[in-house]
């Protein structure tokens, strides 16, 4: 039955009469809403639920255009087709549908219908549904007349906004309307009534005399998509094509109708889609991976600590005993150390590493380093430096640009076994916006460009797709870690800065580094805040009566072993009282005074910036000194925004380290 409740634009001028059979409500407001916008007021819209009501508006005229749902309550399928065209044959039917089935979108055009649209695509695509509504018309209207008379067509197919190709039985060209010349380039007398195999028509010939083959032996509507072809300007270019059979008086093939549309915008827009969709996954997918990295940082640190730590305190203590021992302790402490460098390369990549970023010169840097690359990569490489003619100035932390200079090279003298050229490049290059989607830290504008380019084996797109991957490689086991290159995917995306690459077999590979140009020069750092010092020994203070006794420090880690590390390193020379929580810790202030509060800053419930604040409130003279397996950017933040001077030493630390801080905090 009809609904008055959908809105109806009124017209005063002439407008397409649409009948719009759908039984879904929201489905065809939202028709309704795209119909209003890409046609305008040109158009008059009536809405039924059912096929009988349908039926029956066809049956009192007037209708230019049926929108028809396959899935009514009154009917289903090809069926819905068949019995409307009974009803109303000279009506074209555009089928407007949730299913994307190509079979049934073959079938439907064979029962009749002028163009088969999934529902989904229209709201993606801008003004498809306008169009097909327009070339159904149109392409129904041509129809009609070509039954009708041959005079009559001809008029009407040049006004066509489409392309119309007419091919004789036997392959000639009859009809090339004025939108196939414009879009190809071809003029009419240059092809009419030649072989369409002899015309030069600049698209793809076997895709369409096969298309015309198969439409000749079935007598069917044949659909033909993805045909490339070249516009007149040398672009490349898609179309899409039905191709009808024609009947003289119903009886044998009188030739054949193109109805063509350049789909080049439609195929580029899906093309985009898809590329997006996969840089998204793949920027989700290194995203979760840095906070993964990133996250398991603190706990593998204090494990570390732990591992180190002791195997220290053992060999201070014992290895005089046991040369032996001595040399086990020494391999502990080194797989400890080669752990927490791989620590610090993970949290490199997932950009939590702090980072001193100060003004440098690219040019100059690059040529600093180059004898220590060329020494790096050995004798069989030789090290090329092709540099910008005018200074590059860029605002980098210099340990981190000399280690993604190393990694790069490092990775360039494993893809030349046999020898080759390492050629690092420098030159200035404006960054636009469209360049900007897989690189959301960076923002528009002048970069200053470092390309590393190695002439080795090169990588194929499977291997290429995953080299920023932490822990991917290619080598053999025990040949690497795979985190160089993801070290310098978190160091340059750290700095706000692009990475991409160019390789291929056997054609070496090229990276490609963007850092943002700098026009102002840097504030000389801040000199680090930290304790007053004193002329006391390092672990002894000076009481009222003249007695020296120790300093009293208080360890806070939620951590045993780390409490008792730390006591064991620091009790022959300090007095040492130990706390699992903030909480323990602040009623240990509060009991009796400390010298130097040592907690660590990630503990549960409250951390130890609460702790700091707290602490240095209750004791203003109490020394603060924070200790971290994870010093991100966050954490330095936040302490260099605190109130109260606090020290920091990095886990895992080894005894003299902390002996050391101790002695600077106090």
């Amino acid at each position: 039955m009809a609904n008055p409740d959908l809105p109806v634009p009124q017209t005063a001028t002439p407008s397409i009469r649409i009948l719009l059979v759908e039984d879904t409500w929201e489905d065809a407001r939202i028709l309704q809403g795209l119909l209003a916008r890409e046609l305008g007021t040109a158009f008059d819209l009536r809405y039924v639920d059912r096929l009988g009501a349908g039926l029956e508006c066809l049956a009192e005229g007037g209708i230019d255009l049926v929108l028809l749902d396959l899935n009514l309550p009154d009917s289903k399928g090809l069926e819905t087709i068949s019995r409307l065209l009974e009803r109303a044959p000279s009506v074209p039917v555009v089928v407007l549908t949730a299913s994307d089935d190509e079979a049934s979108v073959v079938q439907a055009l064979h029962e009749g219908a002028q163009d088969y649209l999934v529902k989904g695509y229209v709201q993606v695509y801008p003004k498809m549904l306008g169009r097909s509504i327009r070339y159904a018309i149109e392409r129904k209207r041509a129809e009609e007349e070509v039954r009708n008379a041959h005079g009559q067509t001809e008029k009407l197919l040049a006004s066509i906004p489409s392309i119309l190709i007419g091919v004789s039985p036997d392959g000639r060209l009859t009809h090339w309307n004025a939108i196939a010349q414009q879009t190809l380039g071809c003029d009419p007398a240059q092809v009419l009534n030649r072989p369409l195999a002899d015309c030069r028509i600049p698209w793809d010939v076997p895709r369409i005399l096969e298309a015309l083959a198969t439409c000749r032996t079935t007598e069917a509507i044949t659909r033909l998509d993805d045909v490339a072809f070249t516009y007149p300007d040398g672009r490349q270019g898609c179309l899409g094509f039905v191709i009808r059979p024609i009947r003289s008086n119903g009886e044998a093939q009188s030739g054949f109708l193109l109805f063509g549309a350049d789909i080049t915008e439609r195929k580029l827009a899906e093309l985009e889609r898809t590329r997006l969709q996969e840089q998204l996954v793949q920027a989700q997918k290194m995203e979760t991976i840095g906070r993964f990295a990133g996250g398991i940082a603190h706990d593998f640190n204090n494990f570390l600590q732990v591992i180190m730590g002791f195997a220290k305190v053992i060999r201070n203590q014992h290895g005089k005993k046991s040369p032996e021992l001595v040399s086990d302790l020494d391999e502990i402490i080194n797989a400890a150390n080669s752990a927490a460098d791989m620590v610090q390369q993970l949290l490199a990549f997932s950009r939590r590493h702090p980072i001193q970023p100060q003004l440098l010169e690219l040019n100059q840097t690059v040529q600093e380093m180059t004898a220590s690359l060329q020494r790096f990569v050995g004798d069989r490489i030789s090290v090329t430096l092709v540099l910008a003619p005018q200074p590059l100035p860029v605002k980098m932390d210099l340990t981190g640009l000399k280690q993604i200079l190393m990694n790069l090279s490092s990775n360039a003298r494993d893809a030349m076994p046999g020898g080759g050229r390492l050629i690092i490049r420098t030159a200035t290059v404006r960054v636009e916006a469209d360049r900007l989607t897989q690189h959301p830290p960076a923002a528009e504008g002048a970069y200053a460009r470092l390309s590393v380019q190695d002439t080795g084996v090169g990588m194929d797109p499977k291997v290429a797709s995953r080299i920023f991957e932490p822990f991917f490689t290619t080598k053999g086991v025990g040949s690497g870690t795979g985190l160089g290159l993801a070290v310098v995917y978190g160091l340059v995306r750290q700095h706000q800065g692009l990475i991409d690459h160019e390789t291929a077999p056997g054609n070496g590979t090229t990276f490609h580094l963007y850092f943002p140009l700098q026009s102002a020069a840097l504030e000389p750092p801040r000199p680090a805040s930290g304790g007053a010092s004193t002329a006391d020994a390092p672990g002894s203070r000076i009481s009222a009566n003249g007695q020296r006794s120790k300093r009293r420090i208080l360890v806070v880690d939620d951590k045993q072993a780390i409490r008792v590390l730390c006591e064991r390193i620091l009790r022959e020379g300090y007095e040492v009282t130990t706390a699992s929580s903030a909480s323990a810790a602040m009623k240990c202030l509060a009991r009796e005074p400390f010298d130097l509060l040592l907690t660590d800053l990630k503990m549960p419930e409250v951390d130890g910036f609460a702790l700091i604040e707290e602490a240095a409130k209750l004791r203003p003279d109490l020394k603060l000194l924070a200790m971290t397996g994870s010093l991100t950017v966050e954490f330095e933040q936040r302490l260099s925004a605190s109130t109260f001077p606090c020290a920091l030493i990095r886990k895992p630390f080894t005894p003299l380290m902390l002996e050391e801080a101790v002695r600077r905090a106090l």
